[in-house]
């Protein structure tokens, strides 16, 4: 399967918002951004948001990352590794010899690989060993989504996604490990009091998650469909396959789902 099929389908989503209000395509949207949490949506599934300044995380060990690079995003999440979260992470920095610098990052990032590298960037493959990610990591309840990024300008700010009593335990926890005032905030995920998403295949909703956040699905498009398989260590007709199908999956759920939601206003 090549990209220009792929592509086809991509028109297809573009014909169909086209044609519909803002209030649908509000709910694609939303709907897509489910699928990236591989879970069913539900008034149940809440969120906890966590910000700290970059003042207030100078304690922690993710601190030192700034020291190297401007800023870290996650990607998407690939498991969890010796009771250590995984992930893959794009970092941006002004000109840092990435694998000189792992031995000084081993205690808040053990970077596995560098899936790809370019002028000032570079999306990695690793591990986050630090206090926060392990509490969340130990919960079955609740897990780490994005946006979740620490830069230098703008400090650290983490979206996980779960139960209300699993994301309580991991605020009651957060608390004593920050003592510190910061700004966290449990919310009810706004998908949940519509529409039910659909289950993806592990790998399926990781390529699309992926594709999400590097911006594949963005105008102008921020990658192609050979930079998501560099990332994921996949073949390129392996990304189109999976991407092909989560958009069929995602755009007749989507329909469906809408013409009831329309035929009961």
């Amino acid at each position: 399967m090549d990209e220009a099929r792929t592509r086809t389908s991509q028109e297809e989503v573009i014909e169909i918002l086209a044609v519909t209000g803002p209030k649908q395509r509000d709910k694609f949207y939303r709907l897509l951004k489910g699928y990236m949490g591989g879970s069913k949506a539900s008034g149940d599934m809440t969120y906890l948001q966590i910000r700290i300044s970059h003042e207030q995380a100078k304690h922690l060990p993710g601190y030192i990352i700034t020291k190297f690079f401007t800023k870290l995003e996650m990607v998407t999440g690939t498991g969890i590794e010796d009771s250590i979260p995984s992930c893959i992470v794009k970092v941006e920095h002004d000109g840092v010899d990435i694998m000189s610098i792992k031995d000084e990052l081993k205690e808040s990032l053990i970077i596995d690989k560098i899936l790809q590298e370019g002028d000032g960037f570079a999306y990695l493959k690793a591990k986050t060993p630090g206090p926060i990610q392990r509490i969340i990591g130990a919960e079955d309840e609740a897990w780490i989504m994005p946006p979740t990024f620490l830069s230098k300008d703008d400090g650290f700010s983490m979206t996980i996604h779960g139960t209300p009593a699993g994301l309580k335990r991991i605020k009651d926890k957060l608390e004593f490990l920050i003592p510190e005032k910061m700004d966290m905030k449990i919310s009810n995920l706004e998908i949940g009091d519509w529409m039910t998403v659909p289950l993806l295949p592990t790998k399926r909703n990781m390529v699309i998650r992926t594709a999400v956040e590097m911006g594949y699905y963005s105008a102008p498009r921020g990658c192609n469909q050979s930079i998501i398989a560099d990332v994921l260590g996949l073949k390129q007709g392996t990304v189109a396959e999976h991407l092909q199908s989560a958009e069929n999956t995602i755009i007749n759920s989507w329909s469906e789902q809408t013409s009831r939601s329309e035929s009961s206003d």
